[in-house]
């Protein structure tokens, strides 16, 4: 089965009328980000340019793409990077002026990576990066190892969360989920090509919103406000449905979309795009029955962007896509483990010496004062340190946990002993 028929099903349609001047691009890093560029239809999608960008120089040649851009020959002589992620986003730092000027008046990318090899991994990041700081927003689609793939698999993990820092909302596409998404008994090339039309309903999805005119519109400048702060993780998905009750039918295959159902998706969104396509018979009551439903489901928060489009030519068919994203997640704070009394010692600072003159004014005073006002202070002076218990003695530091043998041990702290304990702290009783 040749490639180029494989996505005529999914042709991203859109009108080329672009009344606001609004840009978008999308924009392939790397092998697998190419393939996928490739794959897209762009027939009736004017308002798109397509973009690839890698440094194997027989990829960038051969590839479909209107734009093409092939550097660093003199690092790697026209060939790949070998997996080397920190050489792909060193070259990609160096060549970033000129990746800039692929950016200059793009207002939306959608950006298209494998994150398992160095120019996928290491360059896409920092094309996300520039372009957010040309003010663009930034969707991208980001294919995965196999879990079996340790090595590979565990720098696209950590790619995963780098693009997450610079991209407003990032899908996974992971090989692992190729088997759920084309079935059992679906050829290997039907899986990958399933999983490119993922990709282009996705697009299709945001660039109707933007670029075509519809019942319910969503102006770009929102979309870019909604979107604006987020990453962390996405959830992405589609359904579609036939009939009479093309509605229902539609919104139950959504919430079977193997796409929601992926190991790294978010339950929920902070910000969630619902996008409903049917014929000239959907209702407004169903529009707005599912759309709660899809908005409770996902337990959005208050920024749901909702758009709804009437094309004649679906007939009785409804199609729903819907893509949210939560804040990127907060870092993990380190335990709260306080040093033990040794370390407590240790680091305190040393006693101040006092100035001889002070010393010399402190034992004059001692000589003026009157007979029985120094043993009041000293019995009290005494008093307190009777009545002063020390958990500075490791005997006793562990209380009730004294007659057990095992410890309780984190990173070389003993957790039976509490923290004042471990900080050394004197209690006067």
């Amino acid at each position: 089965m040749n490639q180029d028929i494989l996505f005529e099903e999914e042709n991203l349609q859109c009108s080329s009328e672009n009344s606001y001047g609004i840009r978008a691009k999308v924009i392939g890093v790397g092998g697998a980000g190419i393939s996928l560029v490739d794959g897209l239809r762009f027939d009736n999608f004017d308002s798109v340019d397509n973009l690839v960008i890698d440094v194997d120089m027989k990829a960038v040649s051969e590839s479909l793409a209107s734009e093409k851009f092939c550097f660093s020959k003199r690092h790697t002589r026209g060939m790949g990077t070998g997996g080397d992620i920190a050489l792909g986003k060193r070259l990609a730092e160096e060549e970033k002026d000129k990746i800039r000027k692929q950016l200059d008046g793009v207002d939306l990318v959608f950006l298209l990576a494998g994150l398992g090899g160095g120019v996928g991994g290491g360059v896409a990041p920092v094309v996300a990066r520039l372009a957010r700081e040309h003010g663009a927003l930034v969707f991208a689609f980001a294919p995965l190892p196999f879990s079996w793939e340790k090595s590979r698999h565990s720098q696209a993990e950590d790619c995963l969360s780098e693009l997450r820092k610079y991209a407003n909302a990032v899908v996974p596409l992971p090989n692992d989920s190729l088997l759920q998404i084309g079935g059992e008994d679906a050829t290997a090339l039907e899986c990958f090509a399933e999983a490119g039309r993922n990709v282009s309903r996705g697009i299709s999805a945001i660039c109707n919103l933007v670029f075509k005119r519809g019942m319910i519109d969503v102006d770009f400048s929102y979309l870019r406000k909604v979107f604006s702060a987020r990453a962390g993780r996405t959830l992405f998905g589609y359904g579609k449905g036939n009939g009479k009750d093309a509605l229902r039918e539609s919104l139950r295959d959504l919430m079977l979309c193997p796409m929601l159902h992926m190991p790294d998706v978010s339950k929920a969104a902070d910000v969630l795009l619902i996008f409903i396509q049917g014929g000239t018979s959907l209702s407004m009551s169903g529009l707005q029955a599912v759309s709660k439903e899809i908005r409770d489901s996902f337990k959005a928060g208050e920024e749901v962007v909702f758009g709804a489009h009437v094309d004649e030519n679906l007939g009785d068919e409804v199609k729903i896509t819907v893509l949210g994203a939560t804040a990127l997640e907060p870092l993990i704070k380190s335990a709260d483990v306080a040093p033990v009394a040794q370390q407590v010692m240790e680091l305190a600072s040393p006693p101040k010496q006092s100035h001889r003159s002070k010393l010399e004014n402190q034992k004059n005073k001692s000589q003026n004062v009157k007979p029985g006002a120094n043993s009041k202070s000293s019995n009290k002076q005494s008093k307190l340190e009777q009545n002063t218990f020390s958990f500075m003695e490791e005997k006793n530091q562990r209380g009730i946990f004294d007659d057990l043998t095992q410890r309780n041990m984190y990173e070389g702290e003993d957790l039976d002993v509490p923290a004042y304990l471990r900080r050394g702290v004197k209690i006067a009783l």
